[in-house]
């Protein structure tokens, strides 16, 4: 039973550095940036501080920052440092692991846009609601500030220098402690639940799944693109819009170790205090918004595999669950690792080498001697052209990464011919694990047919999205079987999928590719 737990909890340990590893590289030389190109002072500005628009650029800047719950303490910690409001702080602290531009592309494709729209004003209303309450409950008089006195480092080479310290410092620092917390309780979460714990029980008809995916959103950890895909097959299976709505505020907003980061800057009793609201408003605009977004002509499928991540994945009876944790541990290396790992464990090396060196090599000081030998095309560009080339520049990079991750329909479907194939002998043949693998990818690229159409031709016609619909349904139906390791139906479902793949390939192809 040791030997079980220890397993699943590995097992989800490592999909949730390797999820993260990327976003929180992002955050750390944001956080680098506001501290040594910005500075304190210019940081207050930029978010509005003793304005009432520091709640909505809180909130503007978040939904342009692509970092999840994660990747968001370390810029937390820095707009704490720098004296920003506690209000903004918060505002900006919930909108960013919920929205960037990738995620909320890959809602709109995989959900009704009105809810997506929806979702977003809501949200919007929660981060101004509280971030408003926070600053008339705990008003800070800006006049009072005390800061110490800061130089910017010198431009040019010394200042990326200085930047690159920062980064590392803070990945070697106080931030990797939350970020650690965060890990460890979702997946010591993870492991407890046992498995398909969450396949049932959240139908649109139970008035208790919003409570129930509220209940354990907030120490387990989830990814912006993970919660919508999650957001995406509650809608087509029929499960509960407030749960879905809970599990992206609860879920993908917040996680055990931001809250300790932000009991830590904020005080304990604040944020117990912030905890409360949150979720109380989290769940009467859950149900408020469930009934009327509710998607007509769906029906609940009895089961749901979207929240299998969020459970043991393996069930009491698995044999050597060590030796297979290390075999799908190093197969989610291979699908999901974008180098954010290496960068990451970089960053925490150089961060220690940094910190070794800093007063014996005096850094400090060196990065504050200006560079006499400037040429004539080094200027000193202002502080805030570089914050607006910095925001454009992670926009224009979320926006290349969604037509980078999701390829025209005719290079996906020459992918899933393989890749389809793959799933449907697996189950033939009953190699339970295999099988398990290949559904998920045929899953996946199915959103990424959907998706890349979207990008390059608009909305897909309803016509080819209930093919692609009816593909992932025959998909959920085989899993089901899989998950079971039951043989008597395995021949015939995996039959239909192979149907309704044919069927959407040929749809695709003809509107899309020829």
């Amino acid at each position: 039973m040791l030997e079980y737990y220890a397993a699943g909890a590995g097992l989800r340990l490592a999909q949730i550095v390797i999820y993260s590893s990327l976003w929180i590289v992002i955050g750390l030389f944001v956080a680098a940036f506001f501290r040594r190109v910005l500075g304190a002072e210019r940081t207050r500005k930029f978010f509005g501080n003793g304005t009432r628009r520091g709640l909505l650029v809180g909130w503007l800047m978040g939904m342009l920052i692509p970092v999840c719950s994660l990747g968001v303490i370390p810029i937390v910690r820095e707009m704490h440092r720098s004296r920003v409001q506690g209000g903004t702080i918060i505002a900006f602290g919930l909108t960013a692991p919920l929205f960037n531009p990738l995620s909320v592309l890959y809602g709109l494709t995989l959900s009704d846009p009105i809810a997506i729209i929806t979702f977003s004003f809501c949200s919007l209303l929660i981060v101004s609601g509280l971030g408003f309450l926070w600053d008339w409950l705990y008003p800070v008089n800006e006049s009072k500030i005390e800061t110490k006195p800061e130089k910017s480092p010198a431009y040019g080479i010394k200042r990326m220098v200085s930047m690159l310290d920062s980064c590392a410092t803070e990945a070697a620092g106080p931030a990797l402690l939350f970020i650690v917390i965060g890990m460890l309780s979702s997946a010591i979460v993870a492991t407890l639940l046992p498995f398909g714990y969450l396949q049932g029980g959240l139908e649109q008809t139970n008035l208790l799944a919003p409570v129930k995916v509220s209940a354990i959103a907030t120490p387990i950890y989830t990814t912006p693109l993970l919660a919508m895909s999650q957001i995406g097959g509650m809608f087509q299976h029929g499960n509960s819009i407030g749960a879905a709505f809970s599990l992206l505020i609860l879920g993908a907003g917040i996680n055990l170790g931001l809250v300790v980061c932000y009991a830590k800057l904020l005080g304990v009793r604040r944020i117990l205090l912030f905890l409360t609201l949150l979720v109380g408003t989290t769940l009467a605009l859950a149900y408020t918004i469930s009934e009327p977004l509710y998607p007509e002509g769906v029906e609940y499928a009895g089961h749901s595999h979207a929240f299998d991540v969020y459970s043991n994945p393996f069930n009491s009876a698995q044999s050597k669950p060590a030796e297979v944790a290390g075999r799908k541990a190093a197969e989610f290396w291979l699908e999901n690792e974008l180098g954010g790992t290496y960068l990451l464990v970089g960053l925490i090396f150089l961060g220690v080498v940094f910190r070794s060196i800093r007063k014996m090599a005096g850094l400090e000081a060196w990065y504050q001697i200006a560079n006499t030998n400037a040429g004539k095309y080094d200027k000193a560009l202002p502080g805030w052209v570089l914050a607006a080339t910095m925001m454009l520049l992670l926009v224009g990079i979320s926006i290349g990464s969604c037509y980078i991750y999701y390829p025209g329909p005719k290079e996906v479907l020459a992918g899933m011919d393989n890749v389809n194939t793959e799933c449907v002998l697996a189950s033939r043949n009953k190699k339970w694990e295999a099988a398990e693998h290949w559904i998920r990818v045929s899953d996946d690229f199915s959103r990424r047919l959907e998706i890349g159409v979207y990008l390059r031709h608009g909305p897909v016609d309803e016509f080819q999205s209930t093919t692609a619909q009816l593909y992932r349904e025959k998909l959920d139906e085989l899993k089901h079987s899989v998950d079971d390791q039951d043989s008597s139906r395995i021949v015939e479902q995996a039959i239909a999928v192979q149907d309704a793949y044919r069927r959407m390939k040929k749809i695709f192809k003809q509107k899309y590719c020829d």
